[in-house]
């Protein structure tokens, strides 16, 4: 599915006379269609039919993907929001449509992820379904969306870094990417290439993990926590407090990502080890095959 990330960059960059970029993609006169909202759901859509294609084959339930993304997604959405408008440290929300407001971005993936993980237990209960092999699949899902959808971010012309003091990284980074990082003539890191990057050694590490049959049922969630944790408490996040002013959410002065990324990374560890010493008889993620059997 690469191929459909791929086609839907090149039309938001093709589309474009030069940096800066314009946000919208589409626009009817009262109505517009932004670039973020469609990298988002790039990414929703190809984390959806990786997930529902290997829970097939584990026989869930047939689209069992798509019963949950009819509510889930809309509530991952509402709590990335939420999570958003309540740590914004520059507070401009006069009215019920400022909150609801996404156009300009405003999301922050954390909240869409604590909902997701709050939602997702009552859901399998619901529909009596295993949940424990549904979350190591969703966790590869998170991964894919993450990825694409970052460049949601890029097309917003947010989530950037400090100036790049460096040559040699201008040098290496795409054309496109530090045309549209340069504010004025400076060229600022671009944090959200950075996760993205990121992201994509987590997944590639939980394919060969999987593989090499070192990972039991349900694992992936604690990796996952630990790693995006690490790699958005100590480096991303830091990044982006030194960039554009007011893309730090804030409590008390502190950047509340890097708290609740830490949170996660902690969380993460207890889980394995809980997972590891309480739930020992757990298979190994490559041999479960039908998790009716």
């Amino acid at each position: 599915m690469i191929h459909v990330f791929l086609m839907v960059l090149f039309l938001a960059i093709g589309s474009q006379s030069s940096a800066p970029y314009s946000r919208v993609a589409i626009d009817f006169g009262s109505i517009q269609i932004y670039w973020y909202a469609i990298f988002i759901l790039t990414g929703v859509f190809i984390a959806a039919y990786y997930s529902q294609n290997e829970l097939n084959r584990l026989n869930y339930p047939k689209d069992i993907i798509y019963d949950g993304l009819l509510i889930g997604l809309p509530l991952a959405l509402l709590g990335a929001r939420l999570y958003y408008v309540l740590f914004d440290p520059i507070p401009h929300y006069k009215t019920f449509l400022d909150i609801i407001n996404i156009s300009k971005g405003g999301l922050a993936i954390h909240g869409a992820i604590i909902t997701t993980l709050v939602f997702v237990p009552i859901f399998c209960k619901i529909k009596k379904i295993k949940l424990l092999p549904l979350i190591d699949t969703l966790m590869i899902g998170f991964l894919i969306g993450q990825i694409v959808g970052r460049f949601g971010n890029f097309m917003n012309h947010e989530a950037y870094g400090p100036a790049i003091q460096s040559a040699w990284v201008i040098d290496i980074l795409p054309k496109f990417i530090v045309e549209q990082m340069t504010l004025g003539s400076v060229v600022h890191h671009p944090t959200f290439l950075y996760e993205g990057l990121w992201n994509l050694s987590m997944l590639v590490t939980l394919i060969i993990l999987k593989k090499k049959r070192l990972l039991k049922v349900g694992e992936n969630l604690g990796l996952y926590l630990i790693w995006y944790g690490l790699g958005r408490g100590i480096i991303i996040e830091p990044m982006r407090v030194n960039g554009a002013y007011g893309d730090a959410l804030m409590i008390m002065d502190i950047p509340v990502n890097i708290i609740m990324s830490l949170v996660f990374v902690a969380l993460g560890v207890v889980y394995l080890f809980f997972s590891r010493l309480k739930m020992k008889n757990l298979p190994y993620q490559v041999d479960l095959v039908n998790v009716t059997s």
